[in-house]
């Protein structure tokens, strides 16, 4: 995993700095979670099929197993869509404010 070491100086281009960095490493671990959620919800999905086109493969225990998996994978993938959106926003407004900083210091 990538480590930034940023200096704790009181400058505000520093903390700029690190809020987008902070920001951007939250979003990417909303996003590879959203991503391996929606691989389990895939494989139990692929169960929970095989449970209804052949119901006599699967057990019927282990057909309410998967199922009642399906719907938490399902719940928690909607969870890690939506924060990874707001996450991906908050980097988009951090990325517009360091640039419009960065014009007003030129100009």
């Amino acid at each position: 995993m990538l480590r930034f070491t940023i200096d704790k100086d009181p400058d505000p281009e520093g903390a700029s700095v690190r809020r987008l960095l902070e920001a951007h490493l939250t979003y990417a671990k909303m996003s590879a979670a959203k991503s391996f959620c929606l691989h389990l919800l895939a494989i139990v999905s692929a169960a929970v099929w095989v449970g209804a086109m052949w119901p006599g493969v699967l057990p019927l225990q282990l057909l309410d197993s998967a199922l009642a998996l399906w719907l938490a994978l399902l719940f928690f993938a909607v969870l890690t869509s939506i924060e990874e959106w707001l996450w991906h926003r908050k980097v988009a407004r951090y990325r517009s404010e360091r640039r419009s900083d960065q014009k007003e210091s030129a100009a």
